[in-house]
């Protein structure tokens, strides 16, 4: 760079003219050719980076970089201004370094938009390795969190450029901001709930879950709230704070979903085809596919005042209640229909009166 200003100086030395035209010329080239420069900056950035693996595409990387085209502008403005020996002014100086500070962050932060998708690739390796998989809510906060500060970081830099005190402005501003929080002490608690739950998991989108207040499957988690679909179909939005305060059981996370009753059936029924039913029911269950195994059982339970009572017990190995249902109904008709082929008949609740003569 040095020698190109030695170079351009023995040049013009003899005419003002030819040092301007110069100056301008220097300005057209690099106005003509920043796209190209643009191109072969994407070109050498696309290699460099997907050496080893692919972190970016070659569209999202041409698009992170449009405003290349303006810093390849904005160098060779600099260097025309330096040419003609402008480029020394306070003023001048300070307004190209604040076009340059925002150009970097403008740059930054399109570079992070389009590259930030490589927080769902590392979010499936976590996933497979320390089984630590985070909710895409989470993952659109920390890409939203990182771009913020990126701007941030660029509005301080332009700021202080300015000759503003920029010690004395963020006193400020965390002064102001610790009132703001006393102000929004609940939202800040239902920000504080909603990390804990993208955080802890206790369930996620698409569980259907119960709580003191509300039943329902879970449509959308932010951190304020959570949205809720009721069994009435209505929509119900619940404050984190407010789920993370009270116990929750999430139903969706049965490995295994209970089924127990019993049937009544007849005093008069001979022992030996009560001992048969109890046994043939028992062998259903046994080898039904849907029951999961060794997990079932059928037992004479008791004599009550109208029937003999039997108890019946086994875990279906699916979860989800309509097709849950299907299979306890399936089952249901079977042990009807072997009751009845052992000639057995199901009790209803009956009294006996019986009337002494004098």
């Amino acid at each position: 760079m040095e020698n190109f200003f030695n170079l351009a100086a023995m040049l013009t030395a003899a005419s003002p003219l030819l040092k301007l035209l110069l100056a301008v010329l220097v300005f057209l080239l690099f106005w003509i050719f920043k796209k190209k420069l643009t191109t072969l900056l994407s070109k050498l950035l696309y290699r460099v980076l997907n050496h080893k693996k692919q972190w970016i595409s070659k569209e999202k990387l041409d698009h992170s970089l449009i405003p290349c085209n303006s810093v390849f502008a904005l160098l060779g403005a600099y260097l025309s201004l330096s040419l003609i020996g402008w480029a020394e002014y306070p003023l001048i100086v300070h307004a190209l370094r604040i076009a340059a500070i925002g150009l970097v962050t403008w740059i930054l932060a399109r570079f992070w938009d389009d590259c930030s998708e490589f927080l769902l690739e590392a979010n499936e390796e976590l996933d497979e390795q320390l089984n630590l998989s985070l909710s895409k809510t989470l993952l659109s906060f920390i890409r939203m969190a990182v771009k913020v500060v990126i701007v941030v970081v660029g509005a301080l830099a332009i700021i202080a450029e300015t000759g503003t005190d920029v010690t004395a402005l963020i006193t400020g501003l965390g002064l102001g901001g610790l009132t703001f929080a006393l102000a929004a002490q609940d939202t800040a608690s239902n920000l504080f709930a909603g990390l804990v739950i993208l955080l802890d998991r206790p369930f996620v989108v698409d569980d259907y879950i119960e709580t003191p207040d509300v039943v329902g499957t879970v449509e959308e988690i932010t951190f304020r709230s959570t949205r809720m679909r009721t069994l009435t179909n209505a929509q119900v939005v619940v404050p984190n704070n407010v789920l993370t305060s009270k116990p929750i059981t999430n139903w969706s996370r049965l490995q295994k979903r209970r089924v127990a009753f019993t049937i009544g059936l007849e005093y008069g029924t001979h022992s030996e085809k009560l001992s048969r039913c109890i046994q043939r029911i028992e062998t259903l269950l046994n080898n039904s596919p849907d029951v999961v195994e060794n997990s079932s059982s059928v037992n004479f339970d008791a004599f009550t005042p109208s029937n003999l009572s039997v108890n019946i017990v086994y875990y279906t190995k699916e979860v989800a209640l309509a097709p849950h249902l299907k299979i306890k109904e399936a089952l249901n008709l079977q042990i009807m229909a072997i009751v009845e082929e052992e000639g057995c008949s199901f009790a209803y609740p009956t009294q006996t009166l019986h009337i002494q003569k004098d």
